[in-house]
């Protein structure tokens, strides 16, 4: 009388026959066709693997060693690249291994012994495919963690060079996966505004472009590859994030600088309205965030007229004064802030009575804005 533990043990007579059938049907897989896993590997794992299944077959208890064979192998095909389909592929090679293996060796009478036991290896062979994919999936997700650390290591070191050295150029660019010289977008936005650079980022990289964002303290650090015109697509990519963009490096050798403009960008613009700022659209605040310790004298020197009057003829000067720097109209300045043309231009008369600075003249109105922009230390332009 024949029983099952009677034909898996006969299968499990010709472990070399099982291994040669599976190393067989691996050639059709394309990771495995291209060498990814040395032969010697694939065989010991081949080994083991059938060992497992039929331990698991026969109802025997399997020894932890074998337990462990499947993790193992979905960790080290991870980390030698083995795309996750052509794992699971090959994993299931082990079934039509198994059941031709089966087929082949049961007697004529043993016909019901295979089809009542069909499900049997299918299950076996499938809970072994599982393990290993979970094992492959976590091993992937630890290469990703390490990849990440390593790149936010390398671009941590570059954006504090002044200059970076060569090697380390290189290193990054391998990390990021972008060439050396290639152009490269540089994004800063400070505090809770980085949450939305992230999002920016994750629109990026659905766009297919390399990119990574590096937490640097204050600020956020967007990195990603640029091809084409800058101004409105920049703007349009970024749409919805409050930033500083700085000039686009033509090559990561330039990142650090443009990284560091793109941070103080982000500064003159904290608070102020939700859009990415560069330096053609920010270039006042940021002047005037540069002069240091000579700010406050500007200021005084500049603006020290004003404090005579009251707080509310002051707001309405400096907007129209804000205002007309834009239009260069007084027409348009007026239409703009809802008054009669003699309305702005006797604003503009206060304003030189009190400022010894007459708007109208370029000199006199760059002048007065730096000191203004000094004032309020705001994104105003």
């Amino acid at each position: 009388m024949h029983n099952w533990e009677d034909l898996v043990a006969r299968v499990g007579d010709d472990t070399d026959a099982l291994r040669t059938a599976f190393l067989r049907r691996l050639r059709d897989v394309p990771a495995y066709a291209r060498g990814l896993v040395p032969a010697a590997r694939l065989e010991a794992d081949a080994d083991e693997t059938f060992a497992y299944l039929l331990g698991r077959l026969a109802g025997r208890a399997v020894p932890d060693r074998l337990v462990a064979v499947g993790p193992a192998i979905g960790r080290d095909r991870a980390r030698r690249g083995v795309p996750l389909d052509d794992l699971l592929t090959a994993v299931r090679q082990d079934f039509r291994v198994l059941w031709e293996a089966f087929r082949a060796r049961a007697d004529p009478d043993e016909a019901a012994l295979l089809v009542d036991h069909v499900q049997t290896v299918w299950s076996v062979v499938e809970e072994y495919s599982t393990r290993i994919r979970v094992a492959y999936q976590e091993e992937q997700a630890i290469l990703a963690r390490e990849r990440q650390g390593e790149r936010t290591a390398l671009v941590a070191a570059l954006l504090a060079a002044d200059d970076p050295a060569p090697e380390d150029v290189t290193r990054v660019a391998i990390a990021l996966q972008v060439a050396e010289d290639a152009d490269v977008l540089v994004v800063a936005a400070a505090g809770e505004d980085g949450a939305a650079l992230r999002r920016a980022a994750d629109r990026f990289a659905g766009d297919g472009r390399p990119v990574h964002v590096q937490p640097t303290g204050r600020h956020s650090v967007l990195l990603a590859r640029w091809d084409g015109p800058e101004g409105a697509p920049v703007r349009a990519a970024l749409e919805g994030v409050r930033c500083g963009v700085g000039p686009t490096a033509h090559g990561l050798a330039d990142v650090p600088r443009s990284a560091r403009l793109a941070a103080e960008l982000a500064d003159v613009t904290a608070g102020g309205p939700v859009v990415p700022r560069t330096l053609a659209s920010v270039w006042l605040p940021l002047a005037a965030a540069r002069l240091g310790d000579v700010r406050a004298d500007l200021v005084t020197a500049e603006l020290g007229g004003l404090a005579d009057v009251t707080p509310a003829e002051r707001e309405r000067l400096v907007a129209t004064v804000r205002r007309f720097a834009v239009d260069g109209s007084v027409r348009d300045t007026a239409a703009a802030l809802y008054c009669h043309r003699n309305t702005v231009l006797n604003r503009l008369r206060r304003v030189a009575e009190l400022t010894g600075r007459d708007v109208t003249v370029p000199a006199d109105a760059a002048v007065l804005l730096l000191a203004l922009a000094s004032d309020r230390g705001g994104p105003d332009v």
